[in-house]
């Protein structure tokens, strides 16, 4: 039974694409799994053990949000969705890692294997669509919350296997990328052999997502960090080229570089650049309102959507009919969304949790990885994913928590046989 939980409790890493109802919100099929696990686990152990500081944040922050509600500034129901998600989905996967005896690696490796035959159907979806295989790459009959990109310039589908667009599939599967690079740059065996990551890796690069080049970056970035000095230079080079040649020949890339930097520059107006630039600079703006008027805890959780109405309607300067509400919901990136609705307060515990809690040093190597792997992840959530608890979020969460208190220990068992063994 457990074993059957471990794999339906990270598969819902991978299964945004599917929703069981969308009144009165959307219920993804995943939540099944959630709920189904809590009633199984207090049946079992009568009694649910929860992390103290954890419960204290969202305390917190469920007071701000309730006296928002009292001022206008948020609904009840906005509120209610996003407390009892994060609620139940941060409890379930903290008791799923309890269950486990806190054995991090075990459950890392599930989401690998998952991880890897999604990427296989991504490849599996690219080749459908060069051969004209309409139902090999085309999932929208079967899959209630799932989009078919329109293919690239150069005739390549934007490979999203069963998530609802690429960017969100670059997500899932970013810290199984770092994994696969970790793999074929060092050469060395921890978690994938050399074929897994090889699938990993050209599925990846077949998103054509920006978010999955700058999954690369960050990755190429912390492998130079601890690579050998004789990899060093090449890996030192690679950067800059990667970067140069996904910028060259990714039109989609190239579009919201340029009009990123035209927006910061000046030299276009935000009205006018394409509709991902828009949507950034958009919720940033509305955050900023919020952010102004309640710098320390934002207007609640769930009221970035009720701001952007507010701020954004017809006849404001920030409004563009034609994509009005574009990310409205999630704000298109969890640093927006956490500076809009929870301040400085849930912003600067974010941050501090994901760069604290790195692993930069430790004698175990496996450790290490799963740490920068999902470190890497989170960054790009805090750039492109607003969702609090989509796509399995909390799993990682409470992952990078627990790993980071295994390499604690085993520094402070380390010293302590050092401290024995000098002794005598």
């Amino acid at each position: 039974m457990k074993k059957i939980f471990n794999y339906l409790m990270i598969s819902n890493v991978f299964l945004g694409g599917y929703i069981l109802s969308k009144s009165p919100f959307e219920f993804y099929i995943g939540y099944t799994f959630i709920i189904a696990f809590l009633l199984i686990y207090l049946l079992c152990y009568r009694k649910v053990q929860i992390n103290y500081s954890f419960i204290c944040i969202l305390f917190i922050l469920a007071i701000s949000s309730l006296i928002n509600i009292f001022f206008g500034n948020n609904t009840w129901q906005l509120f209610i969705k996003q407390i009892v998600g994060i609620f139940l989905t941060g409890v379930a996967y903290y008791l799923l890692i309890r269950v486990n005896d806190f054995e991090v690696e075990k459950l890392f490796r599930i989401y690998l294997r998952l991880a890897f035959i999604v990427a296989a159907i991504g490849i599996f979806q690219e080749a459908s669509f060069l051969i004209g295989f309409e139902r090999g790459y085309n999932y929208i009959n079967f899959m209630t919350k799932w989009w078919l990109t329109p293919p690239t310039s150069f005739g390549m589908l934007q490979v999203n296997s069963i998530l609802m667009e690429p960017s969100h599939f670059a997500a899932a599967i970013a810290p199984a990328a770092f994994v696969s690079l970790e793999r074929i740059l060092k050469h060395k065996a921890s978690f994938l052999g050399v074929g897994c990551s090889l699938v990993i890796i050209i599925s990846f690069l077949l998103t054509f997502s920006t978010l999955a080049y700058i999954v690369i970056l960050i990755s190429l970035t912390l492998l130079l960090i601890d690579i050998k000095k004789r990899r060093y230079f090449l890996l030192l080079l690679l950067i800059p080229a990667f970067a140069v040649l996904v910028y060259s020949f990714i039109p989609g890339v190239r579009v919201r570089v340029n009009g990123t930097a035209q927006v910061i520059s000046g030299e276009v107006d935000v009205l006018e650049v394409n509709p991902s630039t828009y949507s950034l600079a958009s919720n940033l703006f509305v955050a900023m309102k919020g952010f102004s008027a309640n710098p320390f805890f934002g207007y609640g959780l769930g009221s970035h959507p009720l701001t952007y109405v507010k701020e954004l309607y017809p006849g404001t300067y920030w409004y563009r009919k034609d994509i009005f509400g574009l990310n409205k919901k999630g704000a298109g990136s969890l640093f927006i969304r956490l500076l809009s609705e929870t301040g400085l307060f849930g912003l600067l515990i974010v941050l501090f949790f994901i760069f604290r809690l790195r692993i930069r040093n430790s004698n175990d190597k496996n450790l290490k990885v799963m740490s920068n792997a999902i470190f890497s992840m989170f960054i790009i959530q805090l750039i492109r994913q607003g969702h609090y608890f989509y796509n399995g979020l909390f799993f990682f969460v409470w992952m990078y928590y627990f790993i980071y208190l295994n390499n604690r220990r085993n520094i402070q068992k380390r010293e302590c046989d050092d401290l024995v063994n000098s002794e005598v």
